[in-house]
């Protein structure tokens, strides 16, 4: 297994200029052989911090993920707000997982 985390600090509103294509991303990337997760989330405590977090089953699967059009779009995307300033930090790690287990936590019920 493959995690991806993704960190982007944005400058105030640069996140909505680019919305739609990040949008389109997580849509068809959800969709892809190989993608367990794909979620872009924005912090609660910080509107212009985004964080996504990918699994995927192998390698392979994340290298296949950026063959699609709509991530040569996203990336152009990415890459123009990166030019005009409205990013103002990022950061992408990959980690190789080599098995999961449950926390065992449980939320109580009624």
């Amino acid at each position: 297994m493959i995690i991806v985390a993704v960190e982007f600090d944005f400058m105030p509103g640069a996140y909505d200029k680019i919305k739609y294509d990040i949008l389109n991303a997580i849509e068809n990337s959800r969709k892809e052989k190989g993608a367990q997760i794909y979620d872009w989330a924005l912090d609660v405590t910080n509107p212009n911090r985004a964080i996504i977090f990918e699994l995927w089953d192998s390698q392979e699967a994340l290298d296949n993920h950026f063959t699609y059009p709509y991530m040569d779009t996203l990336v152009e995307t990415l890459s123009a707000a990166n030019i005009r300033g409205d990013i103002i930090k990022y950061s992408a790690d990959i980690y190789e997982v080599s098995d999961k287990r449950s926390m065992g936590f449980v939320l109580p019920t009624k």
